[in-house]
């Protein structure tokens, strides 16, 4: 063996040992969140409980919602308490990375640009932009043409409108002041919520997406996991849709 080859592979070796080093290191730190959270016996939770139906405070104090119905039951299979930390929304990420929470369930949309240091959970909701109405002619969007849609005006409804109008011949806006208003008329765009909220329109289809999720640091992928395995239960057992129904269409 030349004295090349013996520098290549005393390189290779050190090199696997420092990656072999590393992922040992990660797997610690991805099990030391869980395990702490064990430890202490509480899960601590972040969230802006101004947000209603997703988290507010009922007239005793408590935090009520569809995430909060969703952080009882991580914490439940987790087998620990459940510790809310209720945290103006603008502080929630900065709360997560200095550990003064464990996770963020607080109507969340994904935000891809802060992959580097937080992992979402696999989605729960879909908040987008949604096609509604009450006429039984409107099956398609296709079926919008001619047709006037009502939004509520400079919303992310009414920015759908616009694009819409770009392909589909005569189709009119009508804006209102805001989407309660736009379910007055018999087609309207309004965001998720608002359409799993009224009873009385039936969705056609969702024109965009903007997805809920629960949030970790980066680092604590078993807790992730145990979150999504909640998360899979409910949906597959049709609590995730019994709870939607209670607290978004109540």
């Amino acid at each position: 063996m030349t004295k090349r080859m013996q520098w290549t592979l005393a390189l290779f070796f050190v090199a696997l040992i420092i990656w072999l080093g590393w992922r040992a290191y990660q797997h610690r730190q991805a099990q030391s969140g869980l395990a702490e959270i064990k430890q202490r016996g509480a899960l601590r939770v972040g969230l802006d409980a101004s947000f209603p139906p997703f988290e507010s405070l009922d007239e005793n104090g408590q935090v009520v919602g569809l995430d909060a119905d969703l952080a009882r039951a991580i914490a439940d299979d987790l087998g620990v308490e459940l510790e809310f930390v209720n945290i103006g929304f603008d502080g929630l990420y900065d709360a997560l990375l200095i550990k003064r929470v464990d996770m963020l369930l607080s109507g969340l949309p994904v935000d891809p640009y802060r992959s580097r240091d937080v992992a979402y959970s696999t989605n729960y909701f879909n908040a987008g932009q949604v096609l509604v109405t009450r006429r039984d002619d409107i099956q398609l969007v296709d079926d919008l043409m001619g047709q006037t849609v009502a939004v509520e005006w400079g919303s992310l409804a009414d920015m759908e409108a616009r694009r819409l109008q770009k392909t589909i011949p005569n189709l009119q806006i009508n804006p209102q002041p805001d989407a309660q208003s736009a379910l007055q008329f018999d087609i309207a765009i309004v965001d998720g919520v608002t359409a799993l909220g009224n009873q009385q329109m039936r969705i056609v289809k969702y024109l965009s997406d903007e997805w809920y999720a629960a949030a970790v640091s980066v680092e604590n992928s078993a807790l992730l996991a145990e979150i999504n395995k909640t998360l899979a239960r409910m949906q597959e057992s049709g609590e995730m849709e019994r709870l939607q129904e209670k607290r978004i269409g109540e």
